[in-house]
C-alpha cells in the first residue's frame, strides 16, 4: 500500500543552481535525485506527478547503467513544470497533457525550443473506498453533475435516488496538475472548471490516502497510483454516454481508448539546446530507447511500436 513516493510536490522557488546544491540535504523537496555532481553534468526534470513515475524509473535504471550522470526528478505538476521550463530552470518537462499554444509560443520566443516524446499512456481513474458497494458505475454525465462548477450534489442520494443519503467527500489534484486540466476538460467541458468544495492536493499519495480513509470519499488520479493501491481502493467503470457500456480502466482499454474519455498519452518535452550536453543526451537517449519497459515498470501502458519509431526518429543524431 502507498508504495509510490509520498514526498511533497513543491520545492522552494529558488534558482535551479541553488536547488541542485541543496538537493542532497533536502530529499523531501518533491522528487528524487542521484548524487549531486557539477551543474553541467546534472539533468533537471520537473512537471507531472503522473509522468514522474516513469521518469523516476528512467533515473533509477540509468543510475545502475551509468553512475556518472546525475539526474534530479521533481514533480510540481505539468503547469508547474512548463512554468519552470519557461524560466530556463529545467531540461525536461514531464507532461500529462500537450503543451498549450501559449506555452509553445513563449518557448519559441525565448529560444527554448523543445522536442516532444510519447513515453506512455494513462487512464485517469475514478476511485471510491472499497466499502462503497453501491456505486457500480458512473456515466460522464454523472461525473459532470458531481464535479461541475455549479454542482448542487452534496450527498450520494443527490447523484442517484437509490444511493444513501450521506455526504460525499471529493478528492482531486490541484490546479497546477495536468490531470486536473485533462479531467475537467474531458468531463466538465472546460479546463480548470470545477466545484471549489473539494480536497485538492499536488501529491497523488495524499489523494490515495484521503479516499482510502473515507468511506464516502471519491477521487481521481493517474492509473499507476490506483494500481499501486488496488487493495485499498476500488476503481469505478465509466460510461462515456448514457447508452454506452461501462468500461474499467486497464492497459487494454486505455490503449484502445475504449476507456473514454479519460485515456490520454503521456509526454516528455526536452529542451533542444540541452541535448548538446552529454548528460542530458545520455539520459534522454536511455529514456527513449527503454521507454516501453520503463512505462510498464511504472504501472502505465507502454508506448506503441509506432510511438517508439517516432520517438527514435526525433532523437538527434549522435556525434
Amino acid at each position: 500500500m502507498f508504495d509510490v513516493p509520498s514526498r511533497g510536490d513543491r520545492c522552494p522557488r529558488a534558482p535551479w543552481i541553488l536547488a541542485l546544491a541543496l538537493a542532497s540535504a533536502l530529499p523531501g523537496c518533491g522528487g528524487e535525485s542521484m548524487s549531486v555532481h557539477k551543474a553541467d553534468e546534472t539533468v533537471v526534470v520537473d512537471g507531472s506527478s503522473t509522468v514522474f513515475q516513469i521518469s523516476r524509473e528512467a533515473m533509477q535504471a540509468l543510475r545502475k547503467a551509468d553512475d556518472k550522470v546525475n539526474v534530479i526528478v521533481n514533480k510540481s505538476g505539468t503547469g508547474g513544470g512548463f512554468g519552470k521550463y519557461l524560466q530556463n530552470e529545467v531540461d525536461v518537462v514531464d507532461a500529462s497533457r500537450p503543451a498549450k499554444p501559449e506555452e509553445e509560443s513563449r518557448a519559441r520566443e525565448q529560444g527554448l525550443d523543445w522536442d516532444r516524446y510519447t513515453v506512455g499512456y494513462d487512464g485517469i481513474t475514478v476511485v471510491v473506498h472499497p466499502k462503497n458497494d453501491f456505486v457500480k458505475e458512473l456515466s460522464v454525465e454523472q461525473l459532470r453533475k458531481l464535479w461541475g462548477p455549479d454542482s448542487t450534489v452534496k450527498t450520494w442520494k443527490d447523484l442517484d435516488p437509490s444511493w444513501p443519503d450521506r455526504p460525499i467527500s471529493l478528492y482531486c489534484p490541484d490546479k497546477d496538475s495536468g490531470t486536473f486540466e485533462f479531467f475537467t476538460e474531458a468531463v466538465v467541458g472546460k479546463p480548470k472548471s470545477q466545484r471549489s468544495d473539494v480536497q485538492a492536493s499536488s501529491d497523488d499519495n495524499t489523494l490515495v490516502k484521503g479516499v482510502a480513509g473515507d468511506e464516502d470519499g471519491i477521487g481521481y488520479f493517474g492509473y499507476a497510483y490506483y494500481k499501486a493501491n488496488a487493495e485499498i481502493l476500488r476503481a469505478i467503470p465509466i460510461k462515456k454516454s448514457a447508452d454506452a457500456p461501462a468500461v474499467e480502466p486497464s492497459p487494454e482499454t486505455i490503449l484502445s481508448k475504449a476507456y473514454a474519455p479519460l485515456s490520454r498519452p503521456l509526454f516528455i518535452y526536452v529542451k533542444k539546446s540541452a541535448m548538446r550536453r552529454p548528460a542530458v543526451a545520455s539520459f534522454v537517449r536511455y529514456y527513449i530507447e527503454n521507454a516501453r519497459t520503463l512505462a510498464t515498470k511504472a504501472r502505465y501502458v507502454a508506448p506503441t511500436a509506432e510511438d517508439d519509431a517516432a520517438n527514435k526518429k526525433t532523437l538527434p543524431a549522435t556525434g
